[in-house]
């Protein structure tokens, strides 16, 4: 039998949250909500964040404007619901989100467990199996997004509460390993049994957005109560819920509003004019033509020109072909502080995801990609018009927050793609450590360990190479309030609650009894805490 390693264990003790550096640019992700887009730049892709709010709030709608703000932008998404498919669609319409057409190209999956699942999973190594079997729809469709609403409808809360809080943390350390970027759907609920749940949710995402009612103004409010890679302060807005746009976020203290679900009612403007900025012949045909005579389309091939007619002539709606030039883009910075227009990009499909999230913390109202559906460009168009002079109060910290570098990015042409994971241990001689990033994880893990006052051990087991079948007959000798902390390409890591030194050799027993002659090759590791 190979010797183990000594493995440095986290402090017990509360830990102090890691903010990690300011990340680059092309980590971000358009949510399609003004406030997490303009004040925070986005969402990081490959995080997971929890939606929390009350009932009336619009929860499940933020959940379906993300998903569809990403089929915009072509990046598939799975929605996990204890709602019918049928019910999902009927709810996206009434709002004017027409999913169903994507449901039907399976750009987006929307998966509602059986009857049995709580059944079905009664260990860390289902919860394991059903992420696996998740991955496998991300794959199939390309899925860049996922949305569980609510969180409950994967959690199984009918066994003990250290059970409820075991499973729980395995949940999320399996989905943080997916190539998704995942919201998560919670109530404010109001049944003790899952108050610790929610906090578990709220310690482990990646940041925290709270939905409420505003008593004052008769409206919602949104807040980030909580974000790792920016300051969190003063980011909050109102917001109210238009037919065909979801929850927008407005300026205006104190304003009295309501819900708007049908089109504005507003005398209409005897000309609507749009200024198209630096695109070519083509496109500016192709734009005239999915406009038609409602709109009077003006055009300007010269960004720099372009940006001082604007602000002249102060049109309904300014479409802009983004240009890398630096003075194009200082211009267009420019612009952006403060027209009274609203603006909009409009990019070839090759355009990176970080070029979008970067105009949009810029001040741009909406990013069109080319080639457009000319029904769809219309249609944006009237959003986008109506929406003139409603745009949240952010544009100026937006632009503000940009870095000299992140504005040099956007010289940069290469798309950006999701790099895979690798590894997360790390073994020098009879040292161990772990990525940073990982390390994050894994105390965050720890913590939850330590509120059940229980001794507990963190066993580690890293193959030479990948192998899926070893991590399948590992999972499976994991107890019911175990938390499987990674359990992929040849890496285990877990801890064992309630397990001191005597509990770790019956571990092993039952690893031999598993793998036979193959546990003598793989190196291994544990530590244990006694509180």
């Amino acid at each position: 039998m190979t010797t183990p390693i000594d493995t440095p264990l986290p402090l017990p003790a509360p830990i102090e949250e890691i903010v990690p550096a300011r990340p680059a640019p092309s980590e971000r992700l358009i949510s399609g909500i003004d406030l997490l887009d303009y004040g925070a730049g986005g969402l990081l892709s490959h995080k997971i964040y929890l939606v929390r709010g009350g009932g009336g709030v619009g929860k499940t709608l933020l959940g379906l404007q993300y998903l569809t703000r990403g089929l915009e932008l072509q990046e598939p998404g799975v929605l996990i619901t204890d709602q019918k498919p049928a019910n999902v669609i009927a709810q996206a319409h009434s709002i004017g989100f027409a999913i169903d057409e994507s449901v039907r190209r399976g750009q987006l999956a929307i998966l509602n467990p059986s009857n049995r699942y709580f059944q079905l999973v009664e260990s860390p190594a289902d919860v394991m199996a059903i992420v696996d079997e998740l991955l496998d729809y991300v794959k199939t469709i390309g899925g860049r997004r996922l949305v569980i609403d609510p969180v409950y409808t994967l959690i199984n809360t009918t066994y003990s509460a250290h059970f409820a809080l075991s499973i729980t943390q395995s949940l999320l350390n399996a989905l943080e390993d997916l190539p998704v970027t995942t919201l998560l759907i919670a109530g404010d609920e109001q049944a003790p049994e899952l108050n610790p749940i929610l906090r578990q949710l709220e310690q482990n995402a990646f940041g925290v957005i709270d939905l409420s009612h505003d008593a004052s103004t008769g409206g919602r409010l949104m807040r980030l109560s909580k974000l790792r890679y920016a300051s969190n302060d003063s980011l909050s807005a109102h917001y109210r819920i238009l037919n065909g746009r979801g929850l927008i976020n407005y300026r205006g203290e104190g304003e009295q509003v309501v819900d708007v679900t049908k089109p504005w009612e507003e005398s209409e403007r005897t000309t609507r004019t749009v200024l198209l900025l630096g695109a070519t012949p083509q496109t500016i045909r192709r734009v005239r033509e999915a406009l038609g005579d409602d709109y009077q389309l003006q055009a300007e091939s010269d960004l720099r020109v372009g940006v001082e007619r604007a602000k002249h002539d102060k049109p309904d709606l300014i479409l802009i072909t983004p240009s890398r030039s630096v003075s194009a883009v200082a211009a267009i910075l420019d612009l952006a502080r403060d027209a009274e227009s609203s603006i909009a990009f409009l990019s070839p499909a090759a355009n990176r995801n970080a070029d979008k999230v970067l105009y949009l913390r810029a001040g741009a109202d909406d990013f069109i990609t080319e080639p457009f559906n000319p029904k769809e460009l219309h249609a944006r168009v009237d959003a986008l018009v109506r929406r003139r002079g409603r745009r949240l109060n952010l544009r100026d910290q937006g632009i503000a927050s940009l870095t000299p570098e992140e504005i040099a990015s956007l010289m940069n042409a290469r798309e950006n793609r999701p790099q895979p994971k690798g590894p997360v241990i790390q073994t020098h001689g009879d040292q161990i450590s772990f990525v940073p990033e990982f390390e994050e994880r894994l105390q965050r893990n720890v913590e939850t360990a330590s509120k059940l006052g229980q001794p507990f051990a963190l066993y580690w087991i890293k193959a030479d190479q990948e192998d899926i079948t070893l991590n399948r007959a590992i999972a499976r000798l994991c107890r019911q309030e175990d938390i499987v902390c990674r359990n992929k390409n040849g890496e285990f890591i877990a801890i064992l609650t309630g397990t001191d030194q005597n509990g770790v050799k019956g571990f092993e027993t039952r690893l031999h009894e598993k793998l036979g002659n193959r546990f003598e090759t793989i190196r291994h590791g544990y530590s244990v805490h006694i509180p």
